[in-house]
């Protein structure tokens, strides 16, 4: 067995995965899996609640690809998971198996789901591992027209790993849910978001990470940017937030966490 074989290149991509869990960096892995084992580009994870949907991680390969992923998912979680049929579908759906759902940008009616999730960023095909139970998950991978859809071959692929996909992000729920942290990384970037001092959404993306222990370094490879620009987004974030420095940027985050909202996320993370 070489290295260039594909069974090796997926063991790799899942050791790899299951040795981030719990850290900041499972987001990164869990795309890597995804891009081993299908190609795929982008991907999101969200959660099925009562209420609707609640986003857990996007990523993306590049850095433009990450900010699109990041802005299509939370308005998806805003507003257009309403327009998803097959979101719709879970709400009837029962434990047993993972359900692989796809969908085709030209199979979307909804003329702004489409274009605020699809077209922006040239997404031509969208492969989903749904896991309907009392935590309903859904993984979504994402191809461009760089790459074209999903062939055949990829979704029975994907479609093998499916439950160790799913146990990998169930253990890092849980994992985060223990630490006392909030419920996953994007959770934190919504607060940083809603505090109304007008941080991007990078800079929102580093102070979470910082907030959560991440390295500058880490942060850089796991968001595939410069170190450069991770200090210059830390420096603006820090601006904006009116933090001098991380006991400051701790601070912070320790009055984030007595937020009900979080709280009540961490305490659902935990329940089977």
């Amino acid at each position: 067995m070489t290295p260039q074989d594909p069974d090796h290149a997926i063991a790799q991509a899942l050791a790899r995965l299951v040795g981030a869990i719990g850290s900041a960096g499972f987001p990164a892995g869990f795309l890597e899996a995804l891009r081993v084992l299908g190609d795929v580009e982008l991907c999101s994870v969200f959660r099925r609640t009562g209420r609707g949907v609640e986003l857990l991680f996007a990523q993306g390969r590049a850095l433009q690809q990450a900010e699109f992923a990041l802005d299509a998912s939370r308005e998806y979680a805003r507003a257009h998971w309403r327009s998803d049929l097959q979101m719709m579908r879970l709400a009837s759906a029962r434990g047993g198996g993972p359900l692989i759902l796809r969908r085709g940008a030209a199979e979307i009616s909804n003329s702004a789901y489409r274009a605020a999730c699809y077209d922006r960023a040239g997404v031509v095909d969208r492969l989903s591992i749904c896991w309907p139970g009392t935590i309903d998950l859904v993984a979504s991978g994402y191809r461009t027209s760089a790459s074209g859809p999903f062939a055949a071959s990829e979704v029975a692929r994907i479609r093998v790993y499916a439950s160790l996909l799913h146990a990998a992000l169930v253990q890092h729920l849980r994992a985060d849910a223990a630490t006392g942290l909030v419920f996953d990384e994007g959770a934190l970037v919504e607060k940083l978001l809603a505090l109304d001092c007008r941080l991007s959404a990078r800079e929102a993306e580093v102070a979470a990470g910082l907030m959560l222990g991440e390295t500058q370094e880490r942060i850089a490879q796991g968001r595939r940017l410069s170190p450069t620009t991770v200090v210059t987004y830390r420096r603006r974030a820090y601006g904006k937030l009116g933090v001098a420095n991380r006991r400051d940027l701790q601070a912070l985050h320790r009055r984030l966490l007595a937020e009900p909202g979080i709280a009540q996320a961490r305490s659902d993370s935990g329940r089977d």
